[in-house]
């Protein structure tokens, strides 16, 4: 008992340390205009070694490195939002949405992919791990600046209370796109990077595999919900058998996209999707306040952990980190903008898509993370990689809050 105490009390101490700072950051973020998930984002550079490190590494010792239950509670708030993510997809207004999500999903993803490529081929060799990677590492940077953050635009529309808006969905719609390409791309480039070739068998393999199991989700999963959902008819607390069974079923898709080796949160999203339909307003709002409330700020805030801004300091970095926030920025602006071209979107419109598909949030972490893992980025392109996450995230909300303000009132 004793033993487990002491392994214990770090691990409570570190888990109320990054939720007392992340919702005092996010009530400040909120009050000052911005999205609180710009509060939750920036616990992570707070409580790093970069601030909290330099007066207090006691406490930062508590978190860095990420304990092992710490990561296991984030990666299940990541899992969560996906799955709420889910929940806010409006399958009618997607199957209306399917040419103008093809449009910008594409624009929103190739455009930032090859600016991301070409600035990871111009930079200079002190960025790369070793000379002979230049390959590998402008096709990370490339993947890391093309991704949209779904759960950050899911917290932002939320928060702005623009989900339910066209705008909104088709946000979202597109955002999914652009993630699921930047997860297969990811693969791609990670296998890549270990082989050290090219593997055109396995990337089509992974495609079969990601096809089939979409289809047999779609296929089955309506009357696994249904049958599930039908219990809690019979039940004494519905709503919390029905929120049993939203967090089983994003848990288990998640836990069988892995197992295929595709990415978790395509199963936690899928499971959302098929909920949707037989969530009650109760249900649905419990769900919404736990995963909000406890596992999403646990996401974000241990996402800037592992960042040493101390990193910037080196000659140039700091004019290497503008410049790749201006061609991550303009980037994702541009290839809106292209793929909006091929729509009837208004330019108001395009702009509230463009702002909001520009956030990248932990997903563009995740990224960087991996290559770092592998080798392929140095530590100081991690933290660059990380600022830029987190500034798109921070602009967002205000930008998106002005945007949307420009648009026509859909109640008028």
């Amino acid at each position: 008992m004793v033993a487990e105490t002491g392994n214990l009390l770090p691990f409570l101490a570190g888990l109320t340390l990054v939720l007392v700072v992340a919702h005092t950051l996010g009530a400040v973020a909120d009050r000052l205009g911005f999205a609180p998930v710009v509060g939750e984002l920036l616990t992570g550079l707070v409580l790093g070694p970069s601030l909290l490190g330099l007066v207090a590494p006691g406490l930062t010792s508590l978190l860095v490195p990420v304990p092992e239950r710490l990561a296991a509670l984030a990666a299940l708030g990541l899992v969560l939002l996906l799955v709420l993510a889910g929940t806010e997809v409006d399958a009618a207004a997607v199957r209306r949405f399917v040419r103008p999500t093809v449009a910008l999903a594409t624009g929103a993803f190739v455009v930032p992919f090859l600016a991301g490529f070409a600035l990871g081929w111009v930079l200079p060799a002190r960025y790369l791990v070793t000379p002979a990677q230049r390959l590998p590492f402008s096709l990370f940077l490339a993947t890391a600046l093309s991704i949209s953050a779904v759960p950050v635009a899911v917290r932002v529309l939320i928060d702005l209370d623009a989900m339910d808006r066209p705008v909104g969905q088709l946000t979202l719609t597109a955002a999914v796109v652009v993630d699921a390409s930047g997860w297969l791309a990811l693969t791609f480039v990670a296998d890549f990077t270990r082989a050290g070739r090219f593997d055109a068998v396995g990337l089509g393999g992974t495609l079969v595999v990601l096809v089939g199991f979409v289809l047999f989700v779609v296929a089955v999963g309506p009357r696994v919900v249904d049958t599930l959902f039908d219990l809690t008819n019979h039940v004494r607390s519905p709503v919390l058998t029905g929120f049993s069974i939203v967090v089983v079923l994003g848990v288990g898709l998640a836990g069988s996209a892995v197992a295929l080796e595709l990415e978790a949160v395509l199963g936690a999203f899928l499971a959302g999707i098929l909920v949707k339909r037989r969530l009650d307003g109760e249900t649905e709002r419990v769900f919404e306040m736990v995963t909000l409330g406890l596992f999403a700020p646990l996401f974000f805030a241990t996402a800037g952990l592992q960042a040493d801004l101390s990193g910037l300091l080196v000659p140039g970095t700091l004019l290497v980190t503008g410049l790749t926030l201006v061609v991550a920025v303009l980037g994702k602006f541009v290839g809106v903008a292209v793929g909006a071209a091929f729509t009837d979107l208004s330019r108001p419109e395009t702009v509230c898509l463009a702002i909001g598909l520009n956030a990248r949030g932990a997903m563009e972490i995740v990224v960087a993370a991996l290559g770092l893992s592998i080798g392929i980025l140095t530590p100081t392109v991690y933290v660059v990689v990380v600022l830029v996450a987190i500034a798109t995230s921070v602009m967002t909300p205000p930008l998106l809050r002005r945007a949307l303000a420009r648009l026509p009132n859909p109640t008028a």
